[in-house]
């Protein structure tokens, strides 16, 4: 009894069932000889107990898996790795020992999914003044616009989220748990699909765009709208009322993808999208803002797209400090 992994081999061996009588008693003198042994002992305990909430209809053959285990102890001996025993250490392995008591009991991913349950605690993610890409713990694709604030905590019969600000979801698929957002009083529960919320603080409405599939939205009251691909919602907070209509905004997603197509839109609704989207500070005279441009943008930089509107309206561009000011004739009405 004088290396870690004989110790590994013989507590798996006794908490899966497999050990002799003798193998029991060599435990049991082990534990007596020192309060670190029983405390590390214990842990392990507590480990292989938790197999009692897998689902019982799951069956396994301990004698494979005993078998699989017993080859893997031998090739690390043939290795020539010994080591001494100090449970009070990070050398006396803990992970590695869990992971031979998940393959002794058989429960592989079934194990995990227990030990995860709750592990994950609430995660604050903010995009700060950037927009920010990331992926959730379930794979799902989240694409936060600038200022938001995206709390999510998963378990293993759910998945939720609380926003603040305005994100695109792309959902995983294959994950049959439910999948909801909290925003602004409402709950918005995925039926396999992408949307995108805009629920910035401060503002009295909420906007819900469905790019695929299906969602349901419910207020605080309980009433509830299903939305289909190629709809969007939205809900005035202060009357509790949902507008259901057609996908009006084109550039909606314009800070997720950088391309606008603005179809005879005013200068007025093209600069201030601009300045939203890039958080930039670009100022038109008064004349212009009624001045109309068919065009679209893909991936260009403020100061190009400023370039490109100055020359084709023929306006004069000058700048002082992150300010670009737009100046001409005007338009005719």
């Amino acid at each position: 009894m004088n290396t870690t992994d004989n110790i590994d081999n013989l507590i798996a061996k006794v908490l899966s069932g497999e050990a002799s009588d003798q193998e029991v008693a060599e435990l049991e003198s082990w534990k007596s000889a020192s309060a670190e042994n029983l405390v590390y002992f214990d842990h392990l305990v507590k480990l292989f107990m938790v197999t009692a909430e897998i689902k019982k209809d799951q069956t396994f053959n301990t004698d494979i898996a005993w078998g699989k285990l017993k080859s893997q102890i031998e090739n690390r001996k043939a290795g020539g790795r010994v080591r001494s025993i100090n449970p009070g250490k990070t050398n006396f392995s803990f992970i590695r020992i869990a992971a031979m008591l998940i393959i002794v009991a058989g429960v592989g991913y079934g194990i995990y999914k227990v030990l995860m349950r709750g592990a994950v605690s609430p995660v604050i993610v903010s995009s700060g003044n950037d927009v920010k890409e990331m992926k959730l713990p379930d794979s799902s694709l989240v694409v936060m616009n600038q200022k938001t604030e995206l709390v999510y905590s998963f378990s293993d019969k759910k998945r939720s989220v609380e926003l603040k600000g305005e994100a695109f979801f792309d959902l995983a698929q294959g994950d049959n748990r439910p999948f909801e957002v909290l925003a602004a009083g409402l709950v918005i529960k995925d039926i396999g699909t992408s949307f995108n919320v805009n629920a910035q603080e401060g503002n009295d409405s909420l906007i819900v765009q469905v790019h695929s599939g299906v969602v349901m939205m419910t207020s605080q009251t309980n009433q509830s709208v299903v939305l289909k691909k190629g709809e969007e919602m939205i809900y005035i907070k202060s009357r509790d009322e949902f507008i259901k209509s057609a996908v009006s905004d084109t550039n909606a997603l314009a800070y997720k993808t950088k391309i606008f197509v603005f179809e005879n839109a005013s200068l007025g609704i093209i600069v201030q999208k601009l300045n939203e989207i890039y958080a930039s500070n670009i100022i038109l005279a008064g004349n212009l803002k009624s001045c109309r441009l068919t065009v679209t943008f893909k991936n260009e930089n403020p100061d190009s797209i400023v370039d490109i509107i100055a020359e084709t309206l023929q306006l004069t561009v000058t700048g002082r400090g992150d300010t670009l000011f737009l100046e001409g004739t005007g338009c005719e009405e």
